[in-house]
């Protein structure tokens, strides 16, 4: 990008890198307060990255820091912009130590920029290893070294930030596991540019509050419930009523006009009992399960509704598989899918591709895999590209959940493929949310979401935003562990409420 930006923007590789600079130190100062007297030590590589911290080095030097710098590698390797500005902070009396002095009261890791690939080796990997060994934060310079900036992978030692300063848009390995825990507070900054100007090839987008706000739907004062949608819920059976049940109470709490819950005659009592905001409606069974022959009490209750939700504890039937595509076929509706519906479509992506309504799936890995016929660690391993290709193949907005849950837009895409598909990153939530029923909840709310009017990828976005914030708000008060699925379904008005009032950022 660095490059790109001197070729077609006019932005000196030197200036860029003067501005990455000092965008780390401000960041700095901004985390950690005024710097002057204090101990810091900046760990340099040989490459832009290394001259990223040069930079960084100046800056404190000013600012009254006693400041040491180690460089990992030859001195006499370093080119280009990064050895001009080894010049300029030479000149200024800033000498390389061997290494670390010792404790500090916070470090810099400018060893290994996003061009690197592969596990740290000989003097890096020393370098990594002695900031980590020492219990002062530290403030990584566009991506903690040792971790994949494009999958998240860690190959061999890396960096543990409190906080990291990338430039230009974020970088994938920001936010896939196991890479997005040792990144700690993230921060990006553009550096002086505007790299929109240059037309990334990508389009991969870090869910922000304020990309959100204009997204929900703004209440007048003589609103009622016919305006904010009537959302369908089309699942449960005996045994299994809670499912859907939830997926009712979080549309609910949403903020969708009306819900109806089409179930199973022997969970429908139950459900009602249980929910006294939404209507149910019996459906025709076969041993305790929604049957094939309830299709048409479905397409009838849908004519009245805006979106549909379906497959929380549907059961895996031929009965429910065969009515699954025939609502996918037949009734012109946005769709969200998730667990038994998930289920019965993997292996089956014609059932979505070309249909004219929004098709969103909400798989967790496991159910992820089965839908590509990998395994749960193939997914786990290559989150960005897996996502990608389920969506590609089902033609459909896949969110893949889990922690830092990526969501892809594959409408559209099956005549050139996967490249530049649309992805974003999500980084609310916490892992009390790792309970049954969590899943369950993100489903009503997107369906929610969907029923209001909201276009689908926005919905997508928003909806797991939110589902995130509620789990924030409710572990902030609860704490993580026991964590219900109930909690999240309440909090989530407070969760909508900061986002309105822009009380929560990411």
């Amino acid at each position: 990008m660095d490059k790109r930006a001197a070729e077609h923007g006019s932005m000196p590789g030197v200036v860029l890198m003067e501005n990455a600079g000092r965008a780390v130190f401000e960041a700095m100062v901004q985390k950690y307060g005024d710097l002057r007297g204090r101990d810091v030590h900046v760990a340099c590589g040989t490459g832009n990255n290394g001259g990223d911290g040069f930079v960084v080095a100046r800056y404190l030097r000013l600012a009254g820091a006693w400041v040491t710098i180690s460089i990992a590698g030859d001195p006499e390797s370093i080119t280009g912009d990064a050895l001009t500005h080894f010049r300029i902070m030479h000149d200024m009396g800033i000498e390389p130590w061997p290494a670390s002095p010792g404790p500090v009261y916070v470090k810099v890791d400018a060893l290994m920029g996003t061009g690197a690939k592969g596990a740290p080796h000989g003097e890096v990997a020393e370098a990594i290893r002695r900031l980590n060994a020492d219990h002062s934060p530290t403030v990584a310079v566009d991506i903690p070294s040792g971790v994949d900036p494009d999958t998240g992978i860690i190959a061999g030692d890396a960096v543990r930030a409190a906080m990291t300063v990338t430039f230009a848009f974020p970088k994938p390995g920001l936010f896939l596991l196991p890479g997005a825990d040792n990144v700690g507070e993230l921060v990006v900054d553009s550096i002086g540019f505007d790299w929109e100007s240059l037309n990334p090839e990508s389009s991969i987008e870090w869910i922000q509050p304020r990309d959100l706000e204009s997204v929900l739907p703004r209440r007048k004062r003589d609103a009622h419930k016919g305006m904010f949608g009537h959302l369908l819920c089309v699942g449960g059976s005996l045994g299994m009523s809670g499912a859907i049940t939830m997926t009712a109470k979080s549309a609910i709490r949403t903020g969708v006009g009306l819900v109806s819950i089409a179930t199973s005659c022997s969970a429908q009592p139950i459900i009602a009992g249980s929910i006294q905001e939404a209507m149910t409606i019996p459906l025709e069974e076969k041993s305790g399960s929604i049957s094939e022959g309830a299709f048409d009490q479905i397409k009838s209750a849908s004519e009245r509704c805006d979106a549909i939700c379906i497959g929380p504890g549907l059961t895996n039937t031929p009965d429910t598989s065969e009515l699954v595509r025939r609502v996918l076929a037949e009734i012109p509706l946005p769709v969200v899918v998730d667990a038994d519906g998930l289920n019965v479509l993997a292996g089956k992506p014609e059932w979505t591709l070309g249909r004219r309504q929004p098709v969103i799936m909400t798989p967790h890995p496991g159910e992820c895999g089965r839908l590509l016929g990998v395994s749960t660690h193939d997914v786990q391993s290559g989150r960005l590209v897996v996502v990608r290709e389920t969506a590609y193949r089902y033609g459909a907005i896949v969110a893949l959940k889990g922690a830092g849950t990526v969501i892809a837009d594959g409408r559209g895409v099956q005549e050139h493929g996967v490249s530049g598909m649309v992805a974003a990153f999500n980084t609310t939530g916490n892992p009390g949310m790792s309970t049954g029923g969590a899943g369950d909840v993100l489903t009503g709310i997107i369906g929610a979401l969907l029923a209001q009017g909201i276009e689908a990828f926005d919905a997508v976005r928003l909806g797991v935003y939110l589902h995130g914030c509620a789990g924030d708000v409710a572990a902030e008060s609860l704490g993580i562990v026991g964590l219900k699925a109930d909690d999240i379904i309440e909090a989530l008005p407070s969760a909508i409420r900061a986002l309105q009032n822009k009380g929560i950022q990411t």
